[in-house]
């Protein structure tokens, strides 16, 4: 109504002087623009759609929110990147770096919803239990504990692990990365443990296994306390050096533990648990295996290049994740002890999505690196960029695997 009269005004300005008309363009312009950000600031507060399986329940198509603590609301960082200098503080004992060499890799997306994933197994020390499914939650694939026929029952536990096996060990050096929703059922949380065993496993339940949840981190000799059951998914990282084991939810480090685990280590799985209550949010994804590599120095030194997979970014964007603190630390140290080194600043992708899409974006992703080193005061003369998007893959991209290793910022000498 106001919007009406406002322009029938102008219309008659308009008429008594043809010197507004610009100025009515610009103005109408300005209100359809209002519009568009209205309408779409409404799109995205909706609540995603669940795609529904014809061979589903409706209890199963629509998976409800997981129920929230009352004293939590932290936001986890598997729901979207927060701005990268705002969380430069918050991530500042945070020094986990992935492994640079992916050797397992699932987010569920190659299994259809309420399937069995094919690249997991329920055969291991002591593996089964209650049955899992893929489903879709919030736009993503998660493999999800079922949950039972009455909401009177408990959630069985369950174990399965990834269908790769080391032939005599797992590398000295490597890191397991997922995400899952931490949330609690009549006052209990959601119980996750990443399993590393031998052919025995289960060993008193440790050494061997890190528990993870909204209340807890834990390892075999160490416990840290966390609050972070608000309903969320969080990103869980695990680095392995020997026996040497930590533990991060979200930034938040959990578990130092230099006994966790023994060797050798033959099998990685997951262990899921709810017993305390009915749960529908018992799931996890993105689980993300990778050998760790050469220190970044020796590389650079041997090679000429740091080819690096912890610079993270948000979906389709230049947006650097504040994971990647560590990584950009590790690149700003060396550049600070080396006055004289010059790199290139080289982003790459995998060959999901177009190719002029993606050359940009990666051009985009190392310029947004760039920034970040000249803001720490690294001279702009010293670095240049470029994007190549997926024309020099260094793997395979008809593998989930594969295409995580293609995904990389490198810097090379110059």
């Amino acid at each position: 109504m106001i919007r009406s009269m406002v322009l029938v005004l102008l219309a008659l300005m308009l008429l008594s002087n043809p010197a507004y008309a610009g100025w009515l363009d610009d103005v109408t312009d300005s209100v359809r623009k209002a519009k568009e950000i209205t309408d779409t600031t409404r799109e995205v507060v909706k609540q995603p759609e669940t795609k529904e399986d014809p061979g589903k329940t409706n209890a199963d198509r629509n998976i409800p929110e997981a129920v929230p603590s009352k004293t939590s609301q932290k936001s986890g960082s598997g729901e979207g990147g927060q701005d990268i200098v705002a969380s430069e503080e918050i991530y500042g004992k945070y020094d986990f770096i992935p492994g640079d060499k992916v050797i397992f890799y699932d987010d569920f997306s190659d299994t259809d919803v309420g399937e069995f994933p094919r690249k997991w197994s329920l055969k291991g020390p002591g593996a089964g239990g209650n049955t899992v499914e893929v489903v879709d939650y919030k736009g993503k694939r998660y493999l999800r504990s079922v949950p039972p026929a009455s909401k009177e029952e408990g959630l069985a536990a369950t174990s399965l692990f990834i269908r790769f096996t080391a032939n005599n060990d797992m590398p000295e050096k490597f890191t397991v990365e997922f995400d899952a929703v931490l949330a609690q059922t009549n006052g209990h949380p959601n119980e996750y443990s990443l399993l590393m065993f031998d052919e025995n496993g289960w060993p008193a339940h440790m050494p061997g296994s890190i528990y993870i949840s909204g209340e807890q981190g834990k390892s075999h000799n160490t416990a840290t306390s966390v609050d972070k059951n608000d309903g969320r998914t969080h990103h869980i990282a695990v680095s392995v050096n020997g026996t040497f084991v930590k533990a991060y939810i979200d930034n938040q480090r959990v578990v130092n533990d230099p006994d966790a685990v023994t060797r050798p280590i033959k099998f990685i799985g997951m262990h899921l648990f709810a017993n305390h209550g009915y749960s529908e949010t018992v799931m996890f994804t993105n689980f993300r295996l990778a050998e760790g590599g050469k220190d970044i120095r020796s590389a650079l030194n041997t090679e000429g290049k740091i080819v690096t997979h912890g610079i993270l970014f948000d979906t389709g964007s230049d947006k650097i994740r504040p994971e990647s603190l560590p990584t950009l630390k590790k690149i700003l140290a060396i550049l600070e002890e080396n006055p004289d080194l010059k790199f290139s600043i080289e982003g790459h992708t995998d060959n999901q999505g177009r190719r002029e899409i993606n050359q940009p974006l990666s051009e985009k992703r190392a310029n947004a690196v760039k920034s970040w080193l000249t803001g720490k005061g690294i001279s702009e003369a010293r670095l240049k960029t470029k994007g190549w998007g997926d024309t020099k893959p260094i793997d395979t991209n008809d593998m989930p695997e594969g295409r995580a290793n293609n995904r990389r910022v490198e810097f090379v000498k110059y």
